[in-house]
């Protein structure tokens, strides 16, 4: 039975007084394959992801155009040593399978018409990003320089960009809602529940669970009374709760406000770039 991810298409060429670029006419034709392609690399990274990472991959739309770009380029610097921008595209079959696009066309150059193959071969990497396919051309065509990759490669490039900057925003917020959700659990918490939370601190535990007690002091050097010892723990244990409430609130406040800063003005960088 054939899989669902394989379809075999003939295509008959629009009118070519239309005058569509090359490259834009056999991406149109190649949408469905190229959409298809890039999907099943995304659910194959997500579930790799998964079980290495134990939580979902974040896939945002960045990162999924250019999975889809690096599909086109992966096509383009194949095709791009045979075909020339002005060549004019005849008929076109395509074969879209597990490796990847393979196509069949017919190209037209000064009134003389070539064919050529392209084979996928997957090229693997080890994330979502290096993934990719390389084409081996058959052809009897001359070969040539036509550039077809650069106008994606440009554009890859400048998603690459907006990924990085998406990836420190998504730092900076994960780390502002880690910081509210401790400020959130500590803000309606009486004096006594503080105590508590704070003999729970990992850095700050000791002022509460400290097992001193007036039986065991040595008297030969603490000489304050009892009751002045007393109130010595107590001040130990206010000091700590102050020191928690600086510690994972007050200064996270700061973090907070500086964090949302940052976004803004990444965020701005990233609309310089789209």
């Amino acid at each position: 039975m054939q899989s669902k991810y394989f379809s075999y298409v003939y295509t008959v060429i629009r009118d070519k007084d239309m005058k569509t670029p090359i490259k834009e006419e056999i991406l149109l034709q190649l949408e469905k394959p190229i959409n298809d392609l890039t999907a099943r690399i995304i659910e194959s990274e997500k579930a790799i992801y998964l079980k290495k990472m134990g939580r979902e991959l974040n896939v945002t739309p960045w990162m999924e155009e250019m999975i889809r770009l690096s599909l086109v380029i992966d096509l383009m610097k194949a095709l791009q040593n045979y075909i020339l921008p002005t060549d004019e595209l005849v008929d076109m079959n395509w074969y879209g399978g597990a490796k990847g696009i393979e196509i069949s066309a017919g190209i037209e150059r000064d009134g003389v018409r070539y064919h050529f193959l392209t084979e996928a071969i997957t090229a693997g990497g080890y994330n979502i990003q290096r993934f990719h396919y390389r084409y081996i051309v058959k052809s009897k065509m001359p070969r040539v320089n036509g550039g077809l990759a650069t106008e994606y490669q440009n554009k890859y490039k400048t998603l690459s960009k907006i990924e990085k900057l998406e990836t420190e925003i998504e730092n900076y917020q994960t780390r502002i809602n880690e910081y509210q959700q401790r400020i959130d659990e500590l803000a309606p918490m009486s004096k006594e529940e503080l105590i508590v939370e704070l003999g729970n601190h990992k850095m700050l535990g000791w002022r509460v669970k400290n097992d001193y007690k007036w039986e065991n002091i040595d008297k030969t050097y603490y000489k304050g009374t009892k009751e002045e010892w007393e109130a010595e723990q107590r001040k130990l244990v206010e000091d700590g709760v102050t020191e928690m409430l600086n510690w994972d609130v007050n200064r996270p406040k700061r973090y907070i406000k500086d964090f949302e800063k940052k976004i803004v003005k990444l965020q701005a960088k990233i609309e310089t770039l789209k």
